[in-house]
Order: C-alpha cells, then sequence, then structure tokens
C-alpha cells in the first residue's frame, strides 16, 4: 500500500502519522501557550499592593511600569474606577526582590515615563521606614513637587486641546486654513496690511517725536536684560535671605549666647572691681617677663625651626604612625679602648696627618689592667699620708686635719722650712 511520506524509507501507515502531527502542534501549541503565559506574568509570584489614586490622567493601562528611583519594581494589574468621591484603586505588581528596598511610607503619583507621554507609576520616597508589604495600601503623593508637575500637565493638555482641531474638520494643514481663510479677500487683506503699516508708524512717531529709540522698543530691552540678569538677582538675594533666616532660625541660641556674655561681662567686671590690686601688681610685674620675650624675640623663629626639624626627624626616623610604636636605629660598637697616639696617624707615603705631631707620643693607657692600682690610690688614707699631714701641721694625727689637707699634699712634694725669727 503506498505511503504519503517516505523520507527515510521507513514504512509509517497514514494513522501513524496524523497521530505524529497532532502530538507536535500540541506540543507546539503547549510552547506557545507557555511563552504567553511567562510574558504575561502567570509564573512569576508578585507581591499585590493597591494605590488609592485621585487622578490617573488620560488613563492607566494594565502592564504600566511601576517605577521606585527610576528603578523597574513591578506593573499595573488594572485600575478601578472610582465610586463617587472616593480615589481610584489601582493594582499594582511588584517584583519580591525589590519589594524589601521599598519603604512602607511611600506615596504614588502617574508620570509619563517617556517622550511619548506613555503613563506610570512613580513610587515617591518618604523617608526610612520598614520595607513594603503585601496589601499595603499607597496614598497619593500630594508634595509640593508632584502638585506643580500635575498642574503643568493640565495646563499642557488644555493648550493642546485648544490648539488642536475637532475630528469632522476636513482640513489638512495651517496652509490649506490659510488658503481658505483668504480665499476671494486679497484686495481687502492688502488694504488692511496697508492700514496697519500706517498705524504703526503714526504711533512709532508720536512715541518717539525726536527721532530716538522708542518707549516700547526701551521696555522690549529692559524686560531682555531684567531676563538675563534675573538667576543673578535671585542668587544674590537668596545669598541676602540665608543669613536672615538661619538668624530667625537660631534666635534662640543667639538669645542664649547674648545672655552668657552679660552674664561673663558682669563676673568679669566684679572680679576686676574686687581685684584691682593684684591686677596692677600682675601687670607690673609682667613689664620684665615681656622684656626678656622681646629681648629674646629673634631666637623665636630658630628654635620653632629646630623644633620643626626635630619633629620632622622624629616622625621619619623613629615613629611609625601606622604601628603607633617607635623603633630606634642604634649602632651599639663594644671595643676595647685605646688611646689616640703619633702611630696611629695617617700617613701616605711622604705626606702626613696633622696629628702626626700633635698626637701623645705612645704611653701609658687611659684605663689600667684590672689588677693594678696606682701609687696615689695605695697612699690615700693610709698611713703615710697621715705622717705627711701631721709633719705639715705640727701636731698628732687626727682626722679633721687629714680631711682638710690631705687632698692638698696627695701626690705633691711638700718641704717644711722654718721662717727666720720665727716659730717651727
Amino acid at each position: 500500500m503506498p505511503i504519503a511520506f517516505e523520507s527515510d524509507g521507513r514504512r509509517l501507515s497514514d494513522t501513524r502519522l496524523a497521530v505524529r502531527g497532532l502530538i507536535f502542534l500540541v506540543v507546539a501549541g503547549l510552547a506557545v501557550a507557555a511563552m504567553l503565559a511567562r510574558s504575561q506574568g502567570w509564573f512569576e509570584r508578585t507581591v499585590p499592593v493597591i494605590a488609592e489614586l485621585a487622578d490617573v490622567g488620560d488613563g492607566l493601562p494594565a502592564k504600566s511600569d511601576v517605577k521606585f528611583h527610576g528603578v523597574l519594581v513591578g506593573t499595573v494589574d488594572g485600575v478601578e474606577p472610582s465610586r463617587g468621591d472616593g480615589p481610584h484603586r489601582v493594582r499594582l505588581s511588584l517584583l519580591p526582590g525589590r519589594v524589601g528596598g521599598i519603604p512602607a511610607t511611600v506615596t504614588a503619583r502617574v508620570v509619563p515615563s517617556n517622550v511619548f507621554a506613555v503613563p506610570s507609576v512613580q513610587l515617591v520616597d518618604n523617608g526610612p521606614a520598614p520595607a513594603l508589604r503585601a496589601g499595603a495600601r499607597l496614598p497619593q503623593d500630594r508634595s509640593l513637587p508632584t502638585v506643580r508637575l500635575q498642574t503643568s500637565l493640565t495646563a499642557l493638555d488644555r493648550i493642546a486641546a485648544a490648539a488642536g482641531r475637532s475630528g469632522a474638520d476636513p482640513m489638512l494643514g495651517i496652509l490649506t486654513t490659510v488658503e481658505r481663510a483668504t480665499s476671494g479677500r486679497g484686495d481687502a487683506a492688502v488694504r488692511a496690511a496697508g492700514q496697519l503699516n500706517r498705524i504703526v508708524q503714526a504711533l512709532d512717531g508720536a512715541m518717539t517725536p525726536d527721532g530716538t529709540v522708542a518707549t516700547l522698543d526701551s521696555l522690549a530691552r529692559a524686560v531682555t536684560e531684567w531676563q538675563s540678569a534675573a538667576p543673578d538677582l535671585l542668587d544674590a538675594l537668596h545669598n541676602a535671605v540665608l543669613p536672615l533666616r538661619t538668624v530667625a532660625q537660631q534666635r534662640a541660641g543667639i538669645a542664649e549666647l547674648l545672655g552668657s556674655a552679660i552674664t561673663t561681662s558682669g563676673t568679669v567686671d566684679s572680679a576686676l572691681a574686687h581685684h584691682g590690686d593684684q591686677v596692677r601688681a600682675i601687670t607690673a610685674n609682667m613689664g620684665p617677663v615681656l622684656d626678656v620675650l622681646a629681648e629674646g624675640g629673634r631666637n623665636f623663629p630658630r628654635m620653632t625651626t629646630s623644633v620643626t626639624r626635630v619633629d620632622q626627624r622624629f616622625l621619619a626616623e623613629f615613629w611609625d604612625p601606622q604601628a603607633h610604636n617607635g623603633t630606634a636605629k642604634i649602632i651599639l660598637e663594644l671595643a676595647p679602648h685605646q688611646q689616640y697616639t703619633r702611630a696611629d696617624c695617617p700617613r701616605y707615603g711622604t705626606l702626613e696627618g696633622p696629628s702626626c705631631h700633635t698626637a701623645p707620643v705612645n704611653g701609658p693607657s687611659v684605663l689600667d689592667r684590672p689588677g693594678t692600682a696606682t701609687p696615689a690610690a695605695q697612699t690615700t688614707g693610709g698611713e703615710p699620708e697621715r705622717q705627711q699631714v701631721a709633719a705639715i701641721v705640727g701636731s698628732a694625727p687626727n682626722p679633721l686635719a687629714d680631711l682638710l689637707i690631705g687632698p692638698l699634699v696627695r701626690g705633691n712634694d711638700v718641704t717644711v722650712t722654718r721662717e727666720p725669727g720665727g716659730a717651727r
């Protein structure tokens, strides 16, 4: 039996092909339906809230944007018209990921979202508050910027309505309108233009008989100058009003400050009245101090410069501001002390340093070796020294003579001679 399609050489009956086609159509229909449902947001979990608006402009269609701080946070599900004097109930579906950043104090207003005047709902932030919850009711924003915006939109709508024409008007444009208005009236239009020209010339001659600039022209120029200078005038006015506003707002603080100043002045006056003598004495005693400061004034710059250098060097070399501690860099050298002699002076061939003729000759070291003592140390306070002091003073050894005369004769040769004609 022949078959309808034999693409791969397999024998399939028409019934099987029909079943497969139906299955394909069902799957394709389900996929399209799922995509449509996804585009309509049926699979998304949203947070429903209601905005109560007294004015929705020219209408608020479904799926209109809902924005907060310029970020899309949801869409409009629908609008329930007002009943009587009540507000319109606008059902909003907000994204769960965005609701956490929207405070419960927000208010709603309808604004155009683009140049084509497509309306959208804007949530106005009114300060920090807990996050918005499902089922919340958002009142209409009645702040001054919103009122100005609505007034401007209403005025523009009225202007557009007045400038437009009805739908039954068959005219196609402004040129057609002018053509119809002037059709068959050319002579009358020419006469009217000539009369208008004569009227303007007569008015100009009456207002400027001496040929100077017309008053209207001067007024127009003055208005233009005022218009160009208006921002500067407003800024100057604002700068002049701002200090006065600050004084008015801080009136209580200024009054308290003046009261404290009066009290302080009274206290100072009382103190000066009761301690006049002390003040005069202090003033008199400060004269020499000021004289000393004046005489040494030329040293103050050097002192401050030195202190600044020390401070900079301290911060650069010693103090670590990040670790808040100091790090000292010290070179400690431990070496035996040896006196510099002429043998240590520098020599380069026949050239010799200045110290080769001024340095001490090789001699004993400054520090004695351990375990040795100087002869003076051996006789200090000893019996030979006491006998020498006793021989000088001519009396028996005693502690007072040893204490007073011992340091004078220690290390010296003393010879006692008899004065001619005198006692020993």
